[in-house]
């Protein structure tokens, strides 16, 4: 199918940059400058917390719905590589995800690359997860939380569902929205797609250089989650992909993997689309109130 109008006019906007060359706070800078051109729905309440660890706290912000709120939760991890994005860029996709799905969401700022190198994003998303299940009653979250993010931000809400599996704690569900799930250079999308319009290879490897400290950790389950041994068990999960993404592939083999291990699965391959759709009008919008339609199944009223 071929791309999305709107899809054209958004690449359109986007400068070619290499972060290599113009320095990582003007890439990062660059990324927040393009989110701050996307409408921001009205929501009921927001509300900056710092979530507390031992040796740091980690910035957050919760957005209470408009209307029509249900008593879920969802912990939302933004894209970025690991190394770009933060709660400001996901502002306007988050307010926009609360109401949709009608639930209490916390979008957390975790630390980024290359200052924090792997696991530490791992580490502040699993004790985000693990301080918002003791905090429910706080958020109104009686009927449980889900973890929710996009590319890294899905990698992370994939990494987070396995620990809590592994812990014992309680999570309804997992929607990964064109995640990274492993290291790939062979899958179709990964090659057809390499070249991509809105993430390639080149810099696809550029945040991999970024975040982890030696190339062994490649193979860690806690980067490579298609790498873990057993994937049974973990919450039910909502997968979508992208036609023109060369994680497309990935992410749709890390749906398979949890389907046959007996996790229950949905995925959805958007047509028309590139990486990084969510923030577009059309495509973006409508793929948006699915997974609010989604999430509010998973906590009904």
């Amino acid at each position: 199918m071929p791309l999305y109008p709107e899809t054209k006019r958004f690449l359109a906007l986007i400068p070619e940059a290499d972060p290599a060359e113009i320095g990582i706070d003007m890439f990062r800078q660059g990324f927040r400058d393009l989110s701050q051109m996307l409408p921001k729905e009205p929501v009921g309440q927001i509300e900056d917390i710092r979530i507390p660890r031992s040796q740091c706290e980690i910035p957050a912000r919760v957005y209470t719905p408009a209307a029509g709120r249900n008593s879920g939760g969802v912990v939302y991890f933004h894209g970025g590589g690991f190394v770009i994005g933060d709660v400001e860029s996901y502002d306007p996709f988050c307010r926009a995800l609360a109401n949709a799905s009608g639930s209490v969401l916390i979008s957390v700022d975790y630390r980024l690359a290359p200052e924090h190198k792997f696991p530490t994003a791992v580490n502040d998303a699993y004790d985000s997860v693990k301080w918002v299940l003791k905090n429910v009653k706080r958020f109104g979250m009686t009927r449980g939380i889900a973890v929710a993010g996009d590319s890294a931000g899905g990698n992370l809400s994939a990494v987070c569902a396995l620990m809590c599996r592994d812990a014992g704690l309680a999570v309804k569900a997992e929607v990964l929205v064109f995640p990274f799930t492993s290291f790939d250079v062979a899958s179709r999308s990964s090659v057809e797609y390499a070249d991509s319009l809105f993430l390639t290879r080149e810099l696809g490897a550029w945040f991999g250089a970024q975040y982890l400290s030696r190339p062994e950790d490649a193979l860690s389950p806690l980067f490579s989650p298609m790498l873990a041994s057993d994937l049974s068990g973990v919450a039910p999960a909502l997968v979508v992909t992208a036609e023109y993404d060369p994680l497309r592939d990935q992410g749709e083999a890390y749906a398979d993997l949890l389907a046959k291990a007996g996790v229950m699965v949905t995925s959805l391959r958007v047509r028309g689309v590139t990486h990084g759709f969510i923030f577009l009008p059309g495509a973006g919008g409508d793929v948006c109130s699915m997974i609010g339609g989604y999430l509010r199944r998973v906590f009904p009223p």
